[in-house]
């Protein structure tokens, strides 16, 4: 009983009595035959991630593909079946779900639609979700060579590696490498095309045509001497190797990777982090031109642009090879565009313009990437990661009105997430971008909706000299924040960790998908799941002869052809006979 009141004493003071013991620490699960709780968790012996090779993935792959189709069939729906002459993928870089939330919110407040809690993101509206789950072979959370790798090649892969299994090697450049959707594609006559925000040759572009042990081996002078003579660079790849070389659009920034760095390129907005910078070739070599000349050698019209100008002027139903370099480095912030730069909707739409050609090709395959998303979120700056959400948007939206919907699968998705996070409570219709608890005066400090669990924004917002006395708050007041500072494109919203570049996420990420195939992502599944779907729809690649669907397809398509051929011919000649027998009867 003295026990229990010196206890008590010791909560009514505020306080522990320094006589009694602290309380237990809470016990987590344990041995069933100890405590009755449940089975005890041990860490199992770390896997070869080797085992987990090429093989592997497409097993799994080919497993989801299966499990999916035989539930359609027992609900009696045949939609999957539907094939897809074009497919398009929008791979939001870094756009997870608290960026898709925040994304729709900040596109409603931006265009001034309402409160914009209630705004639709265009890929809102596909008829089909699903959720993918993202980890590398060697990492919980991942990057984004590894999950380009896995949605474009069908098999997942390590932290950093691009177009090669976890059995690749430094010094073996044919040990582990992947086809992609871009080969799949091109095998069977379809047009194809790469379209981004960021350098061409940075992780998710690359991963639609190299193979290459680490991604950032984008120049010449990146390649370790270990593995030079054996992988050759990303840049050299795209020209030199196929299915880079043979793809019909490629679109972005990186003009110093391919050699043509611009020494007169203005930068208004002075933007940091190690994505800002950027290597150089050291062989001299100017792949640019090296790339038009090829394709000027084959006798196809071919065009090099370098503004957006150049860009809108291009004959798109002329030209068969498009390149536009539009940066040194990454396409800028599209909050902050710099004169000359188009914009990811641009871009899109002329990607489409060249690769649409009718019944005069097989259809086509094109990535496009807002890319800068991810790049946004690793500074912590919050409002240029939610305007490069509506810029993508307004891609997808384009991409919508371009194509027809029952002939061309859209899939929209990303390829990670980040440790941002939509937080407290805001009334409804607050600034996405402001402060979460102005409604409660009385609270201690004001926070803002949009944090971070990581990064450079932990700097930003340390007290230092301005905590005040006696205080336990270690951050910044907001309101030492001016109006223009909040506004301004760099700066960075409230992080937890100091870290120089904020982390990926590890969750889930949504897949939305519309048009021929879209019924197939539903559901939780491997990234790599992706890569199937799109070899399915658009009848290429590994599962192209999965069962008989596409080569109904195809023969369908090629009957509708002849009697559409047959149809015109006799268009033709009817009125030949008609006057042939007016001049016999006259």
């Amino acid at each position: 009983m003295q026990s229990v009141l010196l206890i008590l004493l010791g909560i009514s003071l505020g306080a522990w009595s320094a006589t009694v013991q602290p309380p237990p620490v809470i016990q987590t699960l344990s041995a069933a035959g100890s405590n009755g709780i449940g089975p005890e968790f041990q860490v199992t012996e770390k896997q070869d991630p080797a085992s987990e090779d090429a093989q592997f993935w497409r097993q799994v792959g080919l497993k989801q593909l299966s499990k999916t189709i035989e539930k359609a069939k027992r609900a009696k729906d045949s939609s999957y079946q539907h094939k897809a002459k074009n497919i398009i993928i929008f791979i939001g870089d870094g756009m997870g779900l608290s960026t898709i939330s925040a994304g729709r919110i900040y596109k409603g407040q931006y265009l001034k639609h309402g409160h914009g809690e209630e705004e639709m993101l265009s890929f809102d509206e596909f008829p089909f979700t699903g959720l993918a789950k993202t980890y590398n072979v060697d990492k919980q959370v991942p990057d984004s060579a590894g999950t380009a790798t896995a949605i474009f090649s069908g098999v997942k892969t390590d932290y950093g590696a691009i177009g090669m299994d976890s059995t690749r090697s430094t010094t073996n450049a044919s040990q582990g490498r992947l086809d992609s959707i871009m080969d799949w594609a091109q095998r069977e006559g379809k047009r194809t095309g790469v379209v981004t925000t960021t350098r061409i040759t940075h992780a998710t572009p690359a991963a639609t045509y190299a193979r290459i042990y680490h991604r950032d081996w984008e120049c010449d002078t990146e390649v370790p001497q270990e593995s030079v003579g054996i992988h050759a660079d990303i840049a050299r790849q795209l020209v030199e190797n196929a299915p880079g070389n043979k793809l019909n659009v490629v679109l972005g920034g990186g003009l110093s990777p391919m050699g043509a760095f611009n020494e007169s390129e203005v930068k208004t907005v002075q933007f940091e982090g190690g994505t800002e910078t950027i290597c150089k070739r050291g062989d001299n070599r100017n792949l640019a031109t090296e790339w038009l000349q090829r394709h000027a050698n084959d006798s196809k019209e071919a065009k090099l642009v370098y503004t957006r100008e150049q860009l809108l002027q291009v004959d798109v139903k002329e030209v068969d090879h498009l390149m536009g370099l539009f940066r040194n480095n990454h396409i800028t912030y599209s909050i902050a565009r710099e004169e000359g730069e188009p914009s990811l909707q641009d871009m899109t739409e002329a990607a489409i313009g060249v690769l649409e050609r009718g019944d005069k090709s097989k259809g086509y395959v094109l990535l496009v990437e807002g890319g800068r998303i991810d790049q946004g979120h690793h500074q912590n700056y919050a409002r240029a990661a939610l305007h490069e959400v509506y810029e993508l948007d307004l891609a997808v939206q384009a991409a919508l009105k371009m194509t027809d919907s029952d002939e061309t699968l859209i899939i929209v998705t990303a390829d990670h997430s980040h440790s941002v996070t939509f937080n407290g409570y805001p009334e409804r219709g607050a600034d996405i971008l402001g402060a979460a608890n102005l409604h409660k005066p009385k609270d201690p400090m004001v926070y803002e909706t949009i944090t971070y669990a990581n990064g450079p924004g932990y700097f930003d917002h340390l007290a230092n000299e301005t905590k005040p006395a006696n205080s336990s708050n270690v951050w910044r007041p907001l309101k030492m924040y001016t109006k223009e500072q909040i506004e301004s494109p760099t700066y960075r919203h409230m992080a937890t960790l100091a870290l120089k570049d904020e982390t990926h996420g590890g969750e889930d990420v949504i897949v939305f998908a519309s048009g021929p195939g879209s019924s197939l992502v539903r559901g939780v599944f491997e990234q790599n799941y992706l890569a199937y779907v799109m070899s399915y729809a658009g009848c290429m690649g590994p599962v192209k002869s999965f069962d008989e669907s596409c080569q109904r397809h195809l023969s369908s398509a090629g009957h509708s052809k002849s009697e559409s051929s047959a149809a015109a011919l006799r268009l033709t000649l009817l009125p030949l006979l008609a006057a042939w027998l007016i001049v016999q009867l006259l």
